[in-house]
């Protein structure tokens, strides 16, 4: 059986790196990476580093209006369908790579995977949102990660070929995490374990309107003032600020977009984090840190349902009620690291045994 995987951003690389090799060593497989935001410091070291399996193809599509973006990736992709007949087509979660594959396999009567499917935060001004819709409406098989995401698809009138497999995110968290042990970041940055916080702002809604962005950079610097604050800068926050002229406070350290290891290092041992990445909330579970999310939504309610993870909202003083009582109070991030909220791994191998079990016998 040909499979063709199609990816595009750092998060995208991190969810299917368990899955890669195994679809490798199962199938016939061809790797499109669309390079939709394209930054050596964020993904260009991944299949070296995650010992994945090659690209084939690379589109370098780079940073466009959504509209443009997605046109440009949808042209290419399906070009390659048609060239390379693969059996069935994957694609992960909720980006515009995700959107423009979805399309492309359908456009070309391609079976579609869609891994993380049923996903919603039920937010329909989140670009992602929009993403995850379409891509199930045009998706055959649906590997669902938590039961929330099957009972949407039921809700939506999909429950025929949904697996509920759990989410890769833990696999490639588990399989990475000892080699993040041996970075060195710690000490380049002069911090310590337990004694900073990490905060990662990326998402459109956080970064569009200035007052949004202002209000979550203004908590970032109060919260500097009494404890580090280890801020990676993706390259679209950092458009941001400098287009709404925004000035962080000079003791937040702000340093580069990190590889996935020392990110992974960094995620491990510090305080708590503040991130309005779906992926980082989980992430930080399987190292019992707590998450602020600077929104009003998540697709991922169970840990803040299960008072791992808390919405925080993007105010300056929302964010800073609950994170400076994790910076003051040692009683309470203690009792949130105490509840226990279980992880399964083996998301990617129970997708590929489904592939194998289910999908090829169904193929034509």
């Amino acid at each position: 059986m040909k499979v063709v995987t199609i990816l595009g951003t750092r998060p995208e690389i991190i969810k299917l790196s368990p899955l890669l090799p195994l679809l490798d060593a199962e199938f016939d497989q061809v790797v499109i990476h669309t390079n939709q935001h394209y930054d050596y410091e964020m993904d260009g070291t991944f299949f070296k580093d995650l010992q994945l399996p090659q690209v084939k193809y690379n589109l370098n599509v780079g940073s466009h209006q959504q509209g443009k973006q997605v046109g440009l990736m949808l042209e290419k992709i399906e070009n390659i369908l048609k060239e390379e007949k693969p059996d069935v087509v994957i694609v992960q979660g909720d980006t515009n790579t995700t959107l423009a594959g979805a399309l492309a396999a359908a456009k070309v009567y391609i079976p579609l995977v869609h891994v993380e499917a049923g996903c919603r935060s039920f937010n329909k001004k989140m670009p992602e949102e929009i993403n995850r819709i379409v891509a199930d409406r045009c998706a055959d098989y649906f590997f669902a990660a938590d039961q929330g995401s099957v009972d949407n698809l039921a809700q939506e009138g999909i429950t025929k070929n949904v697996f509920l497999v759990g989410n890769t995110i833990f696999d490639a968290v588990v399989r990475n995490k000892k080699l993040a042990e041996k970075s060195t970041i710690l000490g380049e940055l002069g911090i310590t374990e337990g004694n900073y916080v990490l905060a990662t702002i990326h998402r459109q809604q956080s970064t569009t309107e200035k007052k949004v962005l202002e209000n979550i950079m203004t908590a970032l610097g109060i919260l500097a003032e009494k404890m580090p604050v280890v801020f990676p800068l993706h390259p679209g926050t950092k458009k941001a600020l400098e287009k709404h002229h925004i000035k962080p406070n000079q003791r937040i350290k702000i340093i580069k977009s990190q590889e996935y290891l020392p990110f992974l290092k960094l995620l491990a041992h510090c305080r708590f984090c503040i991130t309005d990445s779906g992926g980082i909330q989980d992430e930080a579970l399987v190292f019992n840190v707590p998450a602020l999310i600077p929104r009003y939504e998540t697709e991922w309610m169970r840990l803040v349902n299960a008072g791992k993870n808390f919405l925080v909202g993007n105010t300056t003083e929302s964010i800073l009620i609950k994170a400076q009582q994790l910076v003051n109070d040692d009683r309470e991030l203690q009792r949130i690291k105490a509840i226990k909220c279980p992880y399964e791994t083996g998301a990617a191998e129970k997708i590929v045994q489904i592939m194998k079990e289910k999908i090829r016998k169904e193929l034509p």
